[in-house]
């Protein structure tokens, strides 16, 4: 007969504990960051040297003084694409590629940089061309942009 009450009891205390240790919609929320104040915790530098390849490299610099997380959405941390001088894109780094689908973040020390760098076979391209680097950070997103020639 006790153990009849049993399931029932610890389904009920599993409901109730739950239900309690979620926030009261009453509490206060932490502000957002401005964009303004989000370009001062993050600055990031964008190159690239056109020679037998194209490579790319996106320093982000930690500007603050305590530890900073940068967080991704899934396992895709950047991206480097081009444009041509019409404005079409003729290559992106993360074309056919896959990323992990699980949520991952990335800690930078205090004025520390971490670095995201790739090539691309530029060997049938000649013109003008934008580059375009991606940081695909939830709180700290960042996109630079730099043209260069291919002869």
């Amino acid at each position: 007969m006790h153990n009849r009450f049993i399931i029932p009891l610890l389904v009920a205390a599993t409901l109730a504990f739950a239900k309690g240790s979620a926030p009261h919609k009453s509490a206060a929320k932490l502000p957002e960051l401005s964009r303004e104040q989000k370009k001062v915790a993050v600055v990031s530098s964008f190159a690239v040297n056109a020679g037998k390849g194209v490579n790319f490299r996106l320093d982000v610099r930690n500007n603050t003084n305590k530890m900073l997380e940068l967080r991704f959405r899934n396992g895709q941390t950047h991206d480097f694409y081009v444009l041509d001088s019409s404005g079409k894109e003729v290559y992106r780094w993360s074309k056919g590629k896959m990323f992990t689908q699980t949520v991952q973040n990335r800690l930078v020390k205090a004025k520390e940089s971490t670095v995201f760098a790739n090539r691309m076979d530029s060997s049938n391209m000649h013109g003008r061309y934008t580059a375009v680097a991606v940081l695909t950070s939830d709180n700290h997103p960042v996109e630079q942009r730099m043209e260069f020639a291919l002869r």
